[in-house]
């Protein structure tokens, strides 16, 4: 069956060159349900990705009036699931883990928890991996070879403190102000680039250890190495509980079978079978608070359309946060986060390709518009699926306008015929402005308590500035459920105190 197309993402091959729009589930029709434009609804949320989708459901199984309005034609946001000839490709956020608390509640509610496939093709270990760095003669290893030095290199990286993070981010998830360690401490550390770090440890690795590792953080931050952030990786290592063991089974082993999207629809119909309404391809330009806190606010779309609700979730990205007006203006500290913004400017490509010899190899290639690719199945027709990742390239790679430079990145990691080519373009996606959100250097230990903070009556929920996992379903979640929970909680104790006053 057919799924419908949604004006996001890109498709590729040689006989009809590029073409908009992709076939997804994630599409809602009808796009509208609003029922009343004088309604003053409890909450208005403004995104429908898994933070939006969050909030909202929790919002109105709660027994609140919420209205949903989303920009794009679909739900998900950064994170959806494309169908094509019978295989779903992922076109943003796609492994899962038990490790994620708040994403593994949501897939064990749905019960998608133990519906799940595994990256690749079953006994990788056949298969082979590629090495091409500058400096050095390509060559094929085995997995188990690549991943030896790819953790030997980064457990150096991250091993500031000689016990892998354990005495400096104990508790990632409050990185902040914990129990153990003190801010002055983390704050010194987050002021550290992986530039600076590199050049502290690089001359005890080889020149592939070396390549290998700026790669990965590259791969990772999905910026240059100068503004990524040291810190980050720490962090990231601490939620591998502090062991590159976990690399591989934490970030990128699992899949949802049924796809990213059927979870994202699973709880946007919970919410609309709890009274949910909802307007689609409904971008908002402003968000606007009566002086008197406990008026409502005001939210009007680009199209001129106002909505007004007692409180407001935003989970618009962070790139994305300064295309919407607030009245009154957010504060200084806010405003100056948003100009910076975030540094993920990654590429992602999906490619279909005739080299079944591809099936369970992954490469790298270093530098590259392309520096990673990963086989991932086989498809329907016996085709090899591949996918390949790229750091920020925008001056020079942008392939929906030059589609043949992604497939030379591809043919230089590896030979191979591709066939087609399927992707979206964070980076030129208005409607978020780059990929999940890394950090530049000091950018967490002054920004990250502001961002999480609310602004009168709105609410920011996103995983851009999530505690643990930012730049991930789970911190999409979390701020989602969060930020419920403390609207529930100031909307109960409003409606107690107008019932007393009726007494």
């Amino acid at each position: 069956m057919t799924a419908p197309k949604t004006s996001d993402g890109y498709a590729w091959d040689r006989q009809a060159g590029v073409r908009p729009g992709l076939e997804s589930d994630a599409v809602v029709t009808p796009p509208r349900s609003v029922r009343t434009a004088t309604k003053v609804y409890d909450a208005i949320v403004v995104g429908a990705g898994y933070a939006g989708l969050a909030a909202a459901r929790d919002l109105a199984k709660l027994n609140h009036t919420v209205l949903l309005l989303e920009a794009r034609d679909r739900i998900g946001g950064r994170t959806y699931t494309v169908k094509k000839d019978g295989f779903l490709y992922e076109m943003g956020g796609t492994w899962v883990t038990h490790h994620m608390g708040y994403l593994f509640r949501e897939m064990t509610r749905y019960g998608m928890d133990r519906d799940l496939i595994t990256t690749g093709s079953p006994n990788m270990e056949r298969g082979y991996y590629t090495i091409n760095v500058a400096g050095t003669e390509p060559r094929k290893l085995s997995h188990e070879e690549a991943g030896a030095m790819s953790a030997k290199a980064w457990d150096l990286f991250v091993n500031v403190d000689g016990q892998h993070g354990r005495t400096l981010c104990p508790l990632p998830h409050a990185q902040l102000d914990n129990v153990v360690v003190d801010r002055a401490t983390v704050e010194k550390w987050d002021q550290v680039s992986c530039h600076e770090r590199f050049q502290q440890i690089k001359h005890k690795l080889t020149a592939e250890e070396q390549g290998l590792l700026v790669s990965l953080l590259l791969h990772i931050s999905g910026g240059h190495m100068e503004t990524s952030s040291l810190w980050d990786m720490i962090r990231s290592h601490a939620l591998l509980m502090h062991s590159s063991d976990n690399f591989g089974d934490v970030w990128l082993r699992y899949k949802l079978r049924d796809g990213q999207t059927e979870l994202a629809r699973r709880i946007f119909a919970d919410a609309v079978d709890s009274g949910l309404e909802y307007a689609f391809s409904t971008q908002v330009a402003s968000v606007a608070q009566d002086r008197q806190t406990d008026q409502p606010s005001t939210v009007r779309t680009v199209a001129g359309e106002a909505f007004r609700a007692r409180k407001v979730v935003c989970t618009v990205p962070l790139n994305v946060l300064k295309d919407v007006a607030f009245e009154p203006a957010l504060s200084a500290r806010r405003r100056e986060a948003i100009t910076i913004g975030h540094i993920n400017q990654m590429s992602k490509i999906h490619a279909d390709v005739r080299n079944p010899e591809l099936e369970r190899w992954n490469g790298m290639r270093f530098p590259g518009q392309l520096m990673y690719g990963y086989g991932d199945g086989v498809l329907p027709n016996g085709d090899v699926h591949l996918v390949a990742f790229g750091a920020d390239q925008r001056g020079s790679f942008v392939p929906e306008k030059e589609p043949l430079k992604a497939v030379d990145a591809l043919q230089k990691l590896h030979p191979m015929d591709v066939k087609s080519l399927t992707f979206h373009n964070w980076c030129t996606d208005p409607f978020s402005q780059g990929g999940p959100a890394w950090w530049r250097p000091g950018y967490m230990s002054k920004y990250q308590d502001e961002l999480q903070s609310r602004h009168g009556n709105v609410f920011f929920a996103s995983a851009d500035w999530a505690h643990g996992w930012r730049a991930s379903i789970d911190g999409a979640l979390e701020q989602g459920a969060l930020s419920a929970l403390a609207i529930d909680t100031e909307l109960k104790a409003t409606k107690r105190k107008a019932a007393r006053g009726r007494l």
